[in-house]
């Protein structure tokens, strides 16, 4: 609806902008490619790469088959801390606890 004389402020959430070296995208990629990476580096990895070629949440979670919250956790993580912000699994539940 067109509400005419009034301004209407509509907040939209912009994805974070990864911008990598060529050293940066050259060890993500490996680490995509490595038989030896587990499955969920090499996802988060392939995540950050395709958020570097412009690719927005929605389309990197389609493209990899996960959920769009998951991608732009990992997209922030990575802004925050580069490598470091995807080498570490985040933690699950309760931990340390045992009762």
């Amino acid at each position: 609806m067109l509400y005419y004389g009034q301004k209407r402020s509509l907040s939209v959430r912009v994805a974070i902008e990864i911008v990598l070296t060529d050293e940066e995208r050259a060890e993500l990629t490996g680490l995509v490619r490595s038989k030896l990476t587990s499955v969920r580096l090499a996802q988060r990895a392939h995540i950050v790469l395709l958020a570097a070629d412009g690719l927005q949440n929605k389309e990197i979670a389609d493209r990899l088959a996960v959920g769009r919250v998951q991608v732009a956790r990992w997209r922030e993580r990575y802004a925050e801390s580069r490598l470091a912000g995807i080498e570490q699994d985040l933690p699950r539940g309760r931990c340390g606890s045992t009762g």
